[in-house]
């Protein structure tokens, strides 16, 4: 799993959590290259809709999808998976 620094953005453009510390997981279901990961974050921030956008501070975009929330004191921790490539 690989380490990244970047902002998790809205549909609307809006960044909802600012310079985080998100992990990746990049692999391969057959021929198919995959990915997903977790960011932590204050579980005051709401995350209400079904996809996000990851911003990755070397430029990189990419949506997530399928986001799994787990709730540890003042921090919750955010599960997603990849949806299409870096770009």
């Amino acid at each position: 799993m690989a380490f990244f620094r970047g902002n998790i953005v809205s549909k609307d453009g809006i960044i909802v959590a600012e310079d985080r510390e998100i992990w990746i997981d990049f692999f391969r279901i057959g021929n198919m290259g995959r990915w997903d990961g977790s960011f932590e974050m204050p579980v005051t921030t709401l995350l209400t809709n079904d996809t996000y956008r990851i911003q990755l501070s070397d430029g990189r975009q990419a949506t997530i999808t399928n986001i799994h929330r787990r709730i540890r004191g003042e921090n919750m921790t955010v599960y997603f998976e990849g949806k299409g490539p870096f770009q």
